[in-house]
């Protein structure tokens, strides 16, 4: 009897480990399309991705594509969102971004870009006059 108990918790505790891992974002490849406008990507730089919480990735090649969709989802479905750094075409988490309205052509006319730094966000759209607004996604 004590040799089951001992077993169930190895099996508990082997089972806690295997939990889910950190939701991160997916490669784009040529050959996706925007799962929102469904135009193949042009420019990666601009993309955004949702991860659902089933692990499936939506890849969207415009910000303003992927803001579109979350519009008409259900929030309890998506476990994570990633956009691109303009600076470092690195993905980051939208919660960590800072993601200004630009005159730049992205993809589907948006506008749009993020960035991992507030400060650098601002710093860009002293630069480029073009800029319209900054809308901070980071927590304060």
């Amino acid at each position: 009897m004590k040799n089951s108990f001992a077993s169930v918790i190895a099996l508990f505790t082997i089972l806690a480990g295997c939990g889910r891992s950190e939701v991160k974002p997916v490669d784009i490849y040529p050959e996706d399309i925007c799962s929102f406008c469904r135009m193949a990507f042009s420019d990666p730089a601009f993309a955004s991705e949702i991860i659902t919480v089933s692990g499936e990735a939506l890849k969207f090649d415009d910000i303003g594509c992927m803001e579109k969709y979350t519009k008409m989802t259900k929030e309890n479905t998506i476990a994570a969102i990633f956009v691109k750094d303009f600076e470092t075409k690195k993905w980051i988490p939208i919660e960590k971004s800072t993601i200004v309205t630009t005159d730049l052509a992205t993809p589907m006319g948006s506008g749009k870009i993020a960035f991992n730094d507030s400060t650098k966000a601002k710093a860009y759209l002293q630069e480029h006059r073009g800029g319209i607004s900054a809308d901070s996604n980071k927590e304060h």
